[in-house]
């Protein structure tokens, strides 16, 4: 293996990650509304998804989703349709969402981490990303699964970290904030920020 081939991928790892994409606004609005454990939960369901798109890597079905222009726009379309809906309803809920809750138990798809999931999957970035570009870094007279799972470890402790300090950062202001009117208020700017994922999402070209 050649770890020259590592350390470039690292840095660009890096790179992507100190830069405020999809993945760091969906982490700073669950800071936002539920604080630093949401957001570290929303961090690793983002770094799950990137697990599943590693493995469709190394099984070579990243290069199809990459290619095939139908399921890039598909994908697109659906997790910016998802993200938006989760972000309208955000606003329209604020103010009965900054009421103080029971236990009620919450939907699946209403927690952090289930959330990332979904919306790492439905980033086409990624899809390029693991599908495309991170092929080129693999050295293929070596063995496959070692270098697979070094540039899953990278990924991790390249961008979980900076995940975490945003959404620390942004649960910060929330804690500054509790009057019932600002929690309102911290409500629509999370569901915005949540539209504003879904919108970059759905900005996203398909290079040809």
């Amino acid at each position: 293996m050649h770890w020259e081939a590592f350390a470039a991928f690292a840095a660009l790892q890096l790179l992507f990650a100190l830069t405020p994409g999809p993945a760091v606004l969906f982490t700073v609005a669950h800071g936002m509304r539920s604080g630093w454990g949401a957001s570290l939960k929303a961090g690793l369901g983002i770094q799950f998804g990137n697990g599943i798109y590693f493995t469709l890597s190394a099984l070579g079905l990243g290069a199809l989703l990459s290619t095939s222009e139908t399921l890039f726009h598909a994908v697109k379309w659906v997790g910016a349709a998802y993200l938006m809906y989760l972000g309208f309803k955000a606003i329209r809920d604020a103010r009965a969402n900054a009421a103080p809750r029971g236990d009620a138990p919450v939907p699946v798809t209403q927690r952090p981490f289930a959330q990332g999931v979904l919306t790492q999957l439905a980033n086409p970035k990624s899809v390029l990303f693991f599908g495309a570009l991170m092929p080129q870094f693999v050295d293929p007279a070596a063995p496959l699964l070692p270098q697979y799972l070094l540039f899953g470890a990278i990924c991790f402790v390249t961008e979980m970290p900076v995940l975490a300090v945003y959404g620390w950062v942004a649960a910060q202001g929330r804690r500054l904030a509790a009057s019932e009117r600002v929690a309102v208020w911290r409500e629509r700017i999370s569901g915005a920020l949540l539209m504003g994922v879904g919108a970059s999402l759905a900005a996203i070209r398909r290079a040809t």
